[in-house]
């Protein structure tokens, strides 16, 4: 069983450490309409979100109020976090400790419910849940708006198989068991991706040299397991990376992209040969999409690539790199019209996502729309084993970058291509994440 439960012990150490580090009195806030009042005061509840942010180095994490800068709580996980990421909603923060098999969940504290006849906001104070998963090596980690599958790799020294387990936001608020695992047989470098009833995920030939996959298979839920349905024909050698939007499933190849494509109960599969911007050892091995993005944005290095999967076409997008850059960060961003590229060379370069080519005007997908320089410092003073991250906001056009030279955390506004907060941190900041909720029900400016 991969969730696991807190012990007394466990929860004691952590009420110990907590208090140490500061503790919040925020209350719960609803907002709820009184009928025949349409000017009612009513407690504001953050628009623009949290960030939460882990210390290198260390076991603590950290969440930040977006709205004024200030701390809400540190939190103490069981390891030092090897990445962050963000539940389906946008509500909890995954802290990743994959070296010690373990992924612990932190409640930022701004969610939403559906009820019915409106949608009601809360907000309230970041807390440690107890919803843990445990399992060898987590991974890989892929979210849509409802579901996150998480890739537990396995290993193959102590014999343990790979595993996938895909949860809701619902599992992790009521410490739920009950969530479907697929569980394999030997351990692989993989990816899976969900939908629904179905997970799209890796098969690795047992008597393969490598730890990467080469084949998809499509699973169907039943009840908290999966059963295999269909396995595609199609080989993807050293399979890495993978992403999905409203019709497509893509996984990365060395010869090119593997799209499934699915209508309602029937998956088909097809392969995007490499074009001849792809040279020596040049691979996709990142897949980034968004469930209404026509083009998934592909990565060989510090090298583009728009992949139109409807289209069959591999274009390579002109992000105007510098050279000797690296990526350390990237998404869609501004509710899916911009994409966003962080280099090593302290830049942030804006693009403005078309959907699709204007043939009038030859217009890319993705155009040049500006480059930020986020440090004015040495970028070869970077601490070692650090590097600037970003988070993307899912409520607004702001994205955020940690600067680990100055130990700063930067607010930037994509929309003017400029920073418009600067934000010193009294620690080393390693992993982020943005938490809130992405369409608030009604924007509290007063």
């Amino acid at each position: 069983m991969l969730q696991t439960k807190l012990s007394l012990a466990a929860l004691l150490i952590s009420v110990s450490l907590l208090s140490a580090c500061g503790d919040s009195t925020t209350n719960i806030v609803g907002k709820d309409p009184i009928a025949g009042d349409d000017d009612h005061d009513h407690d504001d509840i953050s628009t623009v979100g949290r960030l939460a942010i882990s210390a290198k180095d260390s076991n603590l994490v950290s969440v930040y109020e977006l709205s004024d800068g200030s701390l809400l709580d540190t939190f103490a996980v069981a390891d030092i976090p090897s990445a962050l990421a963000a539940s389906p909603a946008k509500r909890y923060a995954l802290a990743v400790q994959r070296t010690t098999d373990r992924v612990e969940f932190i409640d930022g504290g701004l969610f939403q419910e559906d009820h019915v006849d409106h949608l009601h906001d809360y907000q309230q104070a970041p807390e440690l849940t107890s919803f843990i998963l445990s399992d060898s090596r987590p991974t890989h980690i892929t979210a849509t708006d409802s579901q996150l599958a998480l890739f537990f790799d396995g290993d193959a020294a102590s014999s343990t198989p790979a595993a996938v387990a895909v949860i809701t936001e619902a599992d992790i608020t009521t410490d739920s068991n009950g969530y479907p695992v697929l569980n394999y047989t030997l351990n692989m470098h993989g990816a899976a991706q969900a939908r629904g009833d179905y997970l799209i995920s890796t098969i690795r030939d047992a008597d393969s040299a490598t730890t990467l996959p080469d084949k998809v298979a499509v699973y169907e839920q039943h009840g908290d397991h999966y059963h295999e349905e269909l396995v595609f024909d199609e080989l993807c050698a050293g399979l890495h990376g993978s992403a999905q939007n409203e019709h497509f499933i893509g996984f990365g190849c060395t010869d090119g992209v593997l799209l499934i494509e699915q209508d309602g109960a029937t998956f088909t599969a097809s392969k995007l040969a490499n074009t001849a911007d792809f040279s020596g050892t040049m691979r996709i091995g990142t897949l980034v999409g968004a469930e209404h993005a026509e083009h998934f944005v592909g990565f060989a290095g510090a090298s583009a690539f728009a992949i139109h999967a409807h289209d069959g076409e591999i274009e390579l997008i002109d992000w105007q790199v510098a050279e000797g850059a690296a990526l350390t960060g990237y998404g869609f961003a501004d509710n899916g019209s911009k994409f966003v590229l962080l280099d090593n060379q302290g830049y942030l370069t804006i693009l403005n996502y078309h959907g699709h080519e204007h043939e009038a005007a030859e217009e890319p997908a993705f155009e040049f729309a500006a480059k930020v320089q986020l440090a004015t410092a040495d970028v070869a003073t970077m601490p070692e084993g650090s590097r600037f991250e970003l988070a993307i906001s899912a409520s607004d056009d702001k994205v955020y970058v940690t600067n680990p030279i100055e130990q700063t955390l930067l607010t930037v506004d994509i929309a003017d291509a400029e920073i418009v907060a600067t934000k010193q941190l009294n620690f080393m900041p390693h992993k982020l994440v943005w938490l809130g909720i992405a369409q608030p029900a009604e924007a509290h400016d007063h």
